[in-house]
């Protein structure tokens, strides 16, 4: 699996390899699937790859990007308790599936809708504590799932993870999908993914 980064004005431009690009099509095949989906901390790459694909308006209602800490709350609507952790991606998700009732037209009403909600703590530019780390949640009217990736930090950089987690992200927009051929991950043997439904 390959990836090509190109730096132009200080920003890195990430080319999805064939198999990523088939499945976004599939998902953007899909006209009655809709959501909107937060991300803080990490994972931008797979709003890149989703845009980068002909037909996101059939999937994306809205995406967001509160980085800050006080963004995050603004978006939420409440003070953060445990901030990137499981319980902090579901609320995301499911603040994400209001927006995504909010944005949806009144005539609507045989569209699915879903919230997606990812936070992380990955590698950065100075010491900090604790595992490189990253939880998503994805919540419908019916179900509500959660993934949690960890990571070697000393043998991970910055863009090698947000690609790991960005792949989920595509599996999980996928799967409400009804795409079931996961993107391989990739991991090191000594990392850990753990999921919940």
């Amino acid at each position: 699996m390959k990836y090509y980064y190109f730096e132009t004005s200080n920003f890195i431009f990430n080319y999805m390899d064939n198999k990523i690009e088939k499945i976004i099509k599939k998902i953007h095949s899909i006209n009655d699937i809709k959501g909107s989906i937060v991300i803080t901390g990490c994972g931008i790459t797979s709003l890149s790859w989703l845009f980068n694909v002909s037909g996101t308006s059939n999937t994306v209602l809205t995406s967001y990007v509160p980085y800050s800490k006080n963004s995050l709350q603004e978006y939420l609507g409440k003070k953060l308790i445990h901030h990137v952790s499981e319980n902090e991606a579901v609320n995301m998700s499911e603040v994400a599936y209001e927006k995504s009732k909010e944005y949806l037209g009144k005539s609507d009403n045989n569209i699915k809708l879903f919230g997606l909600g990812c936070t992380g703590a990955i590698s950065t530019n100075r010491d900090r504590k604790g595992e490189d780390r990253a939880h998503i949640a994805i919540k419908t009217v019916d179900s509500l799932s959660v993934f949690s990736l960890y990571f070697d930090k000393h043998n991970r950089d910055r863009k090698s993870e947000d690609i790991i987690i960005s792949k989920q992200i595509i599996n999980c927009v996928a799967n409400v999908h009804g795409i079931n051929n996961n993107i391989q991950l990739d991991l090191l043997e000594n990392e850990k993914f753990y999921e919940s439904h």
